[in-house]
């Protein structure tokens, strides 16, 4: 039984890491892609601005930052017990509150708001959550370092519904 007990406790564990090393790539990923469309936002404002700034145009982008992060859950393994499900992406979020601390080190502790003149010790942490700082910006939700550790839970909450939502996928096609 114990032996039992040990095997089912590695498998989860390595499940677990190998889970997190693929959503932090994953992570990444997506956020480059931000990064991308927040470049042909700047380049493209003077002609396609009227668009973009369209409240339908700012809705979609929002739900596709969103949707990244859901079928990047929908690519992880789920094999493992439902209760791990949430802690695919917590490397994401221990690297992004080391960040945050790093960074609200630098700024003097404010959580309430950045000052115009700090806000330059923001920009590793912004670029590492670009989908994020990019969905506060389209919504137009002002970034303050207490929003910021919030936005840390963010990527793993998105991949544990996109793991729950693959489950579901094989559970109903598994009954069909």
């Amino acid at each position: 039984m114990i032996k039992n007990v040990k095997v089912f406790l590695e498998h989860s564990f390595t499940t677990i890491v190998v889970n997190n090393i693929i959503a932090l790539a994953l992570h990444l990923t997506i956020s480059i892609i931000s990064i991308i469309l927040l470049i042909v936002f700047v380049v493209t404002g003077p002609t396609l601005g009227v668009y973009t700034t369209h409240i339908m145009s700012r809705l979609f982008f929002i739900i596709l930052h969103i949707s990244l992060y859901l079928c990047a859950g929908m690519v992880l393994d789920s094999s493992k017990d439902e209760k791990y499900d949430f802690f695919a992406g917590t490397i994401i979020a221990v690297i992004g509150i080391g960040l945050w601390i790093y960074t609200l080190s630098k700024t003097g502790m404010n959580l309430v708001e950045t000052p115009k003149e700090l806000s330059e010790y923001w920009i590793i942490y912004n670029l590492y959550y670009s989908p994020f700082t990019m969905i506060y910006f389209l919504s137009g939700l002002n970034g303050s370092p207490l929003l910021s550790l919030l936005t840390n839970l963010l990527p793993p909450f998105l991949l544990g519904c996109g793991i729950k939502c693959r489950r579901i996928t094989v559970k109903r096609s598994a009954v069909d």
